[in-house]
């Protein structure tokens, strides 16, 4: 399907804390295509049927007597889902939102992995510094609140869409998704004794014993130090010398 034939949902949550344990306090779909502006098309908060700890409340300033009385995440999910219907969800941070929630059936795409392919050289990517890096002039009403979030999202993920187009990528929604979950390049180690220094630069055995002895890598910290010893390796190479 072309891009601009898709429909696009933005997904974004408020919870009292990190999946598996954590629990949905509030909930915003808004609906966002190539061509057609971000639309809300549904906002509600949620009763988690736990107390909210004081660390999340600072987070979203959602306590416990907002959520009082209000419908379980259990509840409203069959609106949610005739809400969503077939459209492809979008999140930024997607593994967090799709943690949090029942299956959908539907695809995801990550908005923020869009954004470290498209924009590498971008200050940050969370929503909220590309929303100014790019000059997106948009009312968003509450700071850290799901609706406003799911707002400011849309709005970067819509000049993803043009931005990937531009790029010349293939203007198809499969190719997006793959696009969005292929490896992404980490140019410096980010923890240990090399924290800050460019992969191109540590040794090859150093790598090579965190490749193998390091715990719970990321998926694209492992590609890249293998890519980084790959090259290091090939005749053209030069070998790390940190």
């Amino acid at each position: 399907m072309r891009l601009q034939e898709a429909r696009f949902v933005v997904v974004d949550t408020e919870t009292t804390g990190l999946p598996p344990e954590g629990r949905v306090v509030e909930l915003a779909l808004v609906e966002v295509g190539l061509e057609r502006e971000p639309q809300i098309v549904y906002s509600a908060l949620v009763d988690p049927g736990c107390p909210i700890p004081p660390e999340a409340s600072a987070v979203h300033h959602i306590v416990d007597r907002d959520v009082a009385g209000k419908p379980r995440l259990s509840q409203i999910w069959p609106k949610v889902l005739g809400y969503i219907d077939d459209a492809v969800l979008v999140a930024h941070n997607a593994e967090f939102d799709r943690g949090m929630l029942p299956e959908t059936g539907r695809p995801w795409i990550c908005s923020k992995r869009l954004a470290q392919h498209l924009w590498p050289n971008a200050p940050k990517h969370s929503n909220q510094v590309l929303r100014y890096w790019l000059g997106i002039d948009v009312e968003v009403g509450l700071p850290h609140r799901a609706l406003g979030d799911a707002i400011v999202t849309a709005h970067v993920f819509q000049r993803e869409l043009r931005a990937y187009l531009e790029a010349g990528y293939p203007d198809d929604v499969e190719a997006l998704i793959g696009f969005a979950e292929s490896p992404i390049e980490v140019q410096t180690m980010p923890f240990g004794k090399y924290r800050g220094v460019p992969l191109s630069e540590i040794r090859v055995d150093y790598l090579d014993w965190v490749l193998n002895n390091v715990q719970d890598l990321s998926p694209d910290l492992k590609w890249s130090i293998e890519r980084a010893i790959e090259r290091a390796l090939s005749p053209s190479g030069f070998g790390g010398c940190a």
